[in-house]
C-alpha cells in the first residue's frame, strides 16, 4: 500500500530516530524478506552506521558508512517500528529486527510478507535492479517528450501504464485514481490515444497531488501508519479512491468501481468519459412511448442499435441465468420446451415487488456487461443507439454520451398498449416502478411521441442536425 507520499513520510520520521546509529546485530525472522544470501546481508550490515536516509520512488535507501547501501521496498503492508529498548516480545508479523549499539531497536514488520530488503554498494546500486528499472518521478520529469514517445507505443489502459514503475515511479493505486479523476481521464483509455497535453496534465497533477499528500503525512488506508500511533491525513481529501457509490464531488454522479489490469479502480463515469469508445446515445422512456420507433429512426441513419429487451431474451437462454431464475421463481418457471415462462415471471413480479428487485439485481449487471462488450467491439468511428427501458437504473447511461427520453401522454399510451399482447392493466403494472420524473431530469433530450410517426422523426432529425 505505501506509495511515494507514505514512503516519504516514513523516511522523514525514521530519519529522526536512526541517523548516526550503528547496527550492532540483526535478527532475521522471515528469510524471504532478504533479497540475496542472508549471511551476506547480515555481515554487510553489522557494525555499519546509518549516515543518511533517502527515498527513490517507493524505495527507502539507507546510506551506510563504507559505501554500503540498504534498499527497502515496503510493498503492500511493510512498516517500521522504532523502540528505545529491546522488547520482550515482538509482533508476530515482525520480519527483521535491527539492534543498535545504544540499545534502541528498529523492527521491520510486514503482515503479508511481500516487502524486500537488499544490500549493495553506493557506487553501483543505481545501476542494478530494481532501481535501474525505475522511470522518473513526476517531480523529475521536466520535458515530457521522452515519456510521450514511450506512451504512444502503449495500447494498454492509461491506469495500467501509470502503475508501471518503469514508466513513472512513485504512483500507486490510490494516487493514480486521484490523478485520473482530477484530469478527467477514463482509466481504461488506451495510453496511446492520449495527447501530449493530457500527459503533461497527468504529470503536473501528479506533482500537485503528491506534494499535498506528503504535506498531509500520506493516506491511512487499512493498515498504513507512518509510525506507531500516527495516521496520515490525505485520505480525507481523496476524490476517487474508496468513494465508490458516493456522489462525485464535481458533478454529483455516483462514483463507480471497476477493475483495470486486476486493480480496483474508482472513477466518475460522467466526468471521465472513455474517449476511445464510439459515440453512444441512450434511449429510454415509459412502456408504449415509442422507444423502438426512435431506435429504428437512428438505425436507418447508420447507427448500430442495441436493444435491452433482446439482451434479456438472450440471457434467458443462458443456463447459468436459468439456474438463478429457478431459485427465484421455482421449477415451474421453465416450460416443457425448456424456455423461460415469461408470463409467470410477469405475474410474480407484479404481485411481489421484492422479487422484481431481485430479478433486476440478477439481470442488470449482466445486461450492463453485454452492452459494454458490444460498445467496446464497435469501431470508434461508428455511432450506437442503445434502447433500454431502465437506462439509468441499470447504469447503462454511464456509457452514453447523450440520452434521449421518449415521452407520451397517458391517454395515448393506453391506446397504443391496447394493441399489444398483454392487457393494458398488466403493461401499466409492469411499468409502475418507472420513475419518469427522475429519468427526465437526467436525460439530455426529451421528445414527446403523442402524435404521428412523422412528427416523432421530425423531432429526432432536429436533434441530430
Amino acid at each position: 500500500m505505501p506509495e511515494l507520499p507514505e514512503v516519504e513520510t516514513i523516511k522523514n520520521i525514521l530519519a529522526n530516530h536512526v541517523l548516526k546509529k550503528t547496527i550492532s546485530s540483526l535478527k532475521i525472522i522471515n528469510r524471504n524478506t532478504i533479497d540475496g544470501d542472508v549471511s551476506t546481508f547480515v555481515n554487510s550490515l553489522i557494525g555499519k552506521t546509518i549516515i543518511d536516509l533517502k527515498r527513490i520512488g517507493k524505495f527507502l535507501i539507507f546510506h551506510l558508512n563504507d559505501e554500503m547501501i540498504l534498499i527497502s521496498h515496503l510493498r503492500m503492508e511493510g512498516k517500521y517500528f522504532y523502540y528505545q529498548q529491546d522488547q520482550e516480545q515482538y509482533d508476530k508479523h515482525a520480519c527483521v529486527i535491527f539492534y543498535f549499539d545504544d540499545g534502541s531497536v528498529l523492527e521491520y514488520n510486514d503482515t503479508r510478507k511481500f516487502g524486500i530488503m537488499k544490500v549493495d554498494k553506493s557506487a553501483e546500486y543505481l545501476r542494478h535492479p530494481p532501481l535501474s528499472k525505475l522511470g522518473p518521478e513526476p517531480f523529475n520529469v521536466g520535458d515530457t517528450n521522452a515519456l510521450f514517445a514511450k506512451m504512444k507505443r502503449k495500447s494498454i489502459p492509461i491506469k495500467v501504464l501509470l502503475l508501471d514503475q518503469s514508466f513513472l515511479s512513485g504512483l500507486g493505486n490510490i494516487y493514480v485514481d486521484e490523478v485520473l479523476y482530477l484530469t478527467r481521464i477514463h482509466p481504461e483509455t488506451p495510453a496511446k490515444m492520449l495527447s501530449d497535453e493530457q500527459l503533461k496534465s497527468i504529470v503536473d497533477t501528479s506533482v500537485d497531488v503528491l506534494k499535498m499528500a506528503i504535506d498531509s503525512g500520506g493516506s491511512t488506508i487499512r493498515s498504513y501508519h507512518p509510525s506507531q500511533g500516527i495516521d496520515g491525513g490525505f485520505q480525507t481529501k481523496l476524490n476517487a479512491y474508496g468513494r465508490q457509490y458516493l456522489p462525485c464531488q464535481r458533478c454529483n454522479h455516483e462514483m463507480r468501481k471497476i477493475f483495470v489490469g486486476g486493480r480496483g479502480t474508482t472513477f466518475c463515469p460522467n466526468c471521465q468519459k472513455n474517449s476511445s469508445l464510439p459515440y453512444v446515445l441512450g434511449i429510454t422512456g415509459p412502456i408504449g412511448s415509442g422507444k423502438s420507433s426512435a431506435t429504428a429512426f437512428f438505425k436507418d441513419r447508420g447507427y448500430l442499435t442495441i436493444s435491452g429487451d433482446t439482451i434479456v431474451s438472450q440471457l434467458y437462454q443462458n443456463k447459468d441465468v436459468q439456474k438463478e431464475i429457478i431459485k427465484l421463481f421455482g421449477e415451474e418457471v421453465i416450460t416443457s420446451t425448456l424456455d423461460i415462462n415469461k408470463n409467470l415471471i410477469i405475474a410474480t413480479i407484479i404481485a411481489d415487488p421484492n422479487k422484481k428487485r431481485r430479478l433486476e439485481k440478477l439481470l442488470h449487471p449482466r445486461v450492463e456487461q453485454s452492452v459494454l462488450e458490444l460498445i467496446k467491439k464497435t469501431n470508434k468511428d461508428h455511432r450506437i443507439a442503445v434502447e433500454m427501458p431502465l437506462l439509468f437504473e441499470s447504469k447503462i447511461a454511464d456509457y452514453c454520451d447523450e440520452t434521449l427520453y421518449v415521452d407520451i401522454k397517458k391517454d395515448i399510451q393506453k391506446e397504443r398498449l391496447a394493441h399489444r399482447r398483454l392487457p393494458v392493466e398488466i403493461s401499466l403494472a409492469l411499468n409502475a416502478g418507472f420513475d419518469a420524473k427522475h429519468n427526465k431530469e437526467k436525460a439530455t433530450y426529451i421528445v414527446d411521441n403523442s402524435s404521428t410517426l412523422d412528427a416523432l422523426y421530425n423531432k429526432l432529425q432536429k436533434i441530430i442536425g
